[in-house]
């Protein structure tokens, strides 16, 4: 018998691939306005060290992007203890691979979530995207 922990873990794993599926699908097909579903309201993001506070402007910001196409080699999910979440259930993906926007020649990107889940749907509260030039 699986203990909780292997649950939960089993869970987080299973959640982060379903989210990283539709977020880069949705992110390379230039259908950026349909991440807003993704995002709390209260959201942060940190692309390349700029803060971006809120969904409204997150979305803003990746609509004005260029044309991207993602290459996921890595997907790494854990979740997050609950007696630092005040009880919230939340998950760390870390993603990596190669980003390619229209214009430029690929990079590597890391990037990070934390979701948390929300009336059974998982949300992002944060996230923190860099490619190393």
């Amino acid at each position: 018998m699986a203990t909780e922990a292997a649950l939960k873990n089993d869970q987080a794993c299973s959640a982060g691939e379903e989210f990283q599926k539709l977020y880069y699908e949705s992110f390379d097909k230039k259908s950026r306005s349909l991440l807003d579903k993704l995002y709390m309201d209260t959201a942060r993001m940190v692309w390349n060290g700029n803060v971006l506070e809120g969904s409204k402007k997150i979305i803003e910001f990746l609509e004005n992007l260029p044309v991207s196409v993602h290459t996921i080699d890595l997907l790494d999910c854990h979740p997050i203890l609950e007696s630092v979440t005040n009880g919230q259930t939340s998950i760390m993906v870390v993603v990596g691979g190669k980003v390619k926007f229209e214009g430029n020649r690929e990079f590597p990107f890391n990037e990070n979530f934390i979701l948390t889940s929300q009336q059974g749907k998982w949300k992002i509260i944060s996230n923190t995207f860099r490619y190393f030039e």
